[in-house]
């Protein structure tokens, strides 16, 4: 009966098993947290019944006469060995809800790693300690391999399960001889880049952080105390007199403020500045004269221990990161204090540096930072990168319009769609009555429809576009810097040569935001500082940022990330998007795979070279209509504009050949900013017919708005610029 019972409680607890890990409704993740859960209640449950099991005395049992049975069958059964058997339980257990794994390897570890235990213990010790199962599994053996033949075949069994459980690899070299040693030591052979980290369990965030670097722990900072008393001795060797009243560290450069006795000028201070650098053995040091709102003189000395500023800990972990709409990290000032800046409020930002400033990483921090906190359907990146270098890494993640623009040639063709997609946005906006995009997205979650994402225009090197096509790249950023703001679509504008013939006068007029790394010359330190300032500055992320409605810079160093991590949050948010896509098949190793090998061409170039044969390795992973599905309608989350753009060049070309007196219509409704079959029919003195249709098409050429009833149709045009714009699109009839 005993046996008949726990075989009972055995079926149960499979069926509820495998119920927990066939429900559709539930994630992967929470599966196997149940199952863990019901496996730490069998442990427990087994555990308290073995331990208060008394053989004549079943109502002594903690767990009743229920676990008076089950402790019989168990020590009939394993013998003492039950309590190894409930230690592999708990094992599992802990697998399932502290490691988070989520698969049934340690079941079947489990299940095979006791059948050798339990075979070798029968050939040594006696059967009261092993139980039947024990006794009976090394007779069998005994009589067919005799002992020692069942010794080997169980160890062997043994060893097999735990290198299979454990991944213990074996690797056969041939030995080598001492001058193939020499070689090797003298020519190392060069290992791949590893993969980045991925930690896809856990929420969003959670593992978004997992992915970023922690700070050193015996990391340390000392402020150079001589450095007061030198700068006020050097000073006075050039008969400049006055005091140290202020010092302020940060992770890069540390301040001294100078405050000079009556008489001094500060021309004589600023002129000393390379004679205190050589005083204070410092490669550069940077005079602010004065400090705003101070009567001194800011000294900037460089530290001899440079401090990174982490990502993760300095800016990421901060309240302040989760203020604003569009806010993003961008740097601690010259206190440690973390900065941060709404793009919303900028509105477009121009970057300027050298190579090897931190031009690039700092793109990739406002990119990870808006990552963090968006999803793809709140915002939308265009990404612009001739180089080739930095922005084609971002392919995968769903936020990107379409895969980076790397042709300057295209460029030009993709910032003419986004200024159509702004003239849509504005004629939805005057439709509807609302100011900005903020008023629109708060009346489309009131009527339950959907909002519209941000756009934010990413262009890593803008000297290059303006190299091939200047005139027309010119003109395109300068309608979307003037006009795009109250429509949610920004420009973040970056090169490493900042001179008159790339960022010209007009660019300039309409980028208010600025930031400047370290710069060759004085000449670009005007140019896009309007100041000296941005050629003494020490690289590696140090900056001076310029916002919006002030004259004066702030001095930062820049957040640090590494390659390694752009890839892993690259990898995260592909991995949940397909996740969406393919709730089945989409899993860890599938993902690595796709990532690691590079799969990912035929989603977003299916004609580029080697496309078709990582197509078949795709449809290995993925069904074949899958993968052929998203090539055909694209792996990027479709705009609402987009293809209302479509629908408008369908419309444009069923009204090449328009009625006569359209564009005389078209100019009478703008001048009275009114449209009604009724005016058309007393001014152009033509039938209702006729005059329906001319409407019609004003309508289509989205110049008019829709029917409302008795009303007149409202005009969409406010700017005859704008007007005549629409009207070259047409053609008059031969």
């Amino acid at each position: 009966m005993a046996i008949i019972d726990i075989l009972a409680i055995a079926g149960l607890g499979a069926g509820i098993t495998l119920a927990v890990y066939f429900a559709r409704d539930i994630e992967d993740q929470h599966k196997f947290r149940i199952l863990g859960v019901l496996l730490l209640l069998i442990t427990v449950l087994l555990l308290l019944a073995l331990l208060s099991y008394h053989e004549d005395e079943p109502r002594l049992n903690l767990v009743g006469p229920f676990g008076h049975i089950e402790a019989r069958a168990f020590r009939y059964l394993f013998g003492y060995f039950s309590y190894l058997f409930i230690g592999l339980i708990g094992f599992c257990c802990y697998r399932y809800l502290v490691k988070g794994d989520s698969y049934l390897k340690p079941v079947y570890f489990i299940l095979s790693i006791t059948l050798p235990i339990l075979g070798l213990s029968g050939l040594f010790l006696p059967g009261d300690l092993t139980g039947e199962i024990s006794v009976n599994l090394s007779r069998l053996l005994s009589g067919l391999l005799g002992r020692v033949g069942t010794f080997i075949l169980l160890s062997g069994i043994g060893t097999i399960l735990f290198m299979l459980f454990f991944e213990v690899k074996i690797r056969l070299e041939p030995p080598e001889t001492k001058a193939e040693r020499k070689k090797k030591k003298k020519k190392p052979i060069a290992t791949p880049t590893p993969p980045p980290a991925r930690d896809f369990k856990g929420s969003f965030k959670d593992s978004f952080l997992k992915i970023l670097a922690d700070p050193p722990k015996d990391e340390t900072f000392e402020v150079d105390e001589d450095a007061a008393r030198i700068i006020v001795e050097r000073l006075k060797e050039f008969d400049v007199t006055g005091k140290i009243v202020g010092v302020v560290s940060g992770p890069v450069i540390t301040r001294y403020e100078f405050e000079p006795d009556p008489g001094i000028k500060l021309s004589r201070i600023t002129s000393l500045a390379g004679d205190l650098a050589l005083a204070l053995k410092a490669v550069r040091i940077r005079i602010v004269a004065p400090i705003p709102g101070k009567s001194a003189v800011g000294i900037e000395v460089p530290n001899r221990n440079r401090r990174v500023v982490y990502l993760k800990k300095s800016l990421l972990e901060k309240d302040e990161f989760r203020k604003g709409v569009l806010n993003v990290p961008l740097g601690e000032d010259i206190t440690g204090k973390p900065v941060f800046f709404d793009i919303t409020d900028m509105p477009h930002v121009l970057i300027a540096g050298t190579t090897g400033s931190g031009k690039s990483v700092c793109i990739n921090n406002i990119i990870a930072g808006l990552l963090y906190n968006h999803s793809h359907k709140e915002v939308r990146f265009l990404m612009i990168d001739p180089k080739r270098l930095e922005l084609p890494l971002y392919d995968p993640i769903p936020h990107l319009l379409r895969s980076v623009v790397v042709n300057p040639k295209d460029s030009v063709d993709e910032l003419a769609r986004i200024i159509d997609l702004m003239d849509i946005r504005y004629r939805s906006f005057a439709r509807l009555g609302v100011r900005d995009i903020e008023d629109y997205n708060r009346l489309a979650r009131k009527s339950d429809s959907n909002p519209k994402p941000y756009i934010l225009i990413i262009v890593d090197e803008l000297a290059d576009l303006m190299l091939t096509a200047p005139s027309e790249i010119e003109e395109r950023i300068t309608r979307l810097a003037q006009m795009s703001r109250a429509v949610g679509i920004h420009l973040i504008l970056a090169t490493q040569r900042p001179s008159v013939d790339v960022i010209t006068g007009i660019i300039k007029a309409n980028f208010p935001c600025r930031i400047a790394f370290q710069v060759a010359s004085k000449t670009d330190s005007r140019t896009i500082l309007d100041m000296n300032g941005a050629e003494t500055l020490l690289g590696k992320g140090d900056m001076l940022f310029l916002p919006p409605g002030t004259g004066l810079p702030i001095r930062l160093h820049g957040g640090y990330i590494s390659s390694q991590e752009i890839r892993g949050i690259r990898d995260l948010v592909a991995y949940n998007y397909l996740r969406e896509r393919f709730p089945g098949p989409m899993t860890d190793k599938y993902f690595n795979r796709i990532s690691d090998e590079n799969l990912w061409d035929p989603f977003f170039e299916p004609s580029s070279p080697g496309a078709e044969e990582k197509k078949e390795v795709l449809c290995n992973i993925f069904s074949e209509e899958d993968v052929a599905t998203i090539i055909k309608t694209g792996y990027y989350p479709p705009l609402e504009e987009y293809e209302e753009l479509e629908e408008m060049g369908e419309a444009e070309e069923s009204l090449r050949e328009v009625d006569p007196l359209f564009f005389e219509s078209a100019r009478l409704v703008f001048r009275h900013q009114l449209a009604s079959v009724s005016l058309l029919q007393r001014r152009l003195n033509v039938g209702y017919a006729r005059a329906g249709r001319i409407i019609d098409q004003l309508e289509k050429a989205g110049i008019v708005g829709p029917f409302v009833g008795s009303k007149s149709r409202d005009v969409l045009v406010e700017d005859e610029n704008r007007l005549e714009e629409l009207l070259m699109r047409f053609r008059k009839r031969p």
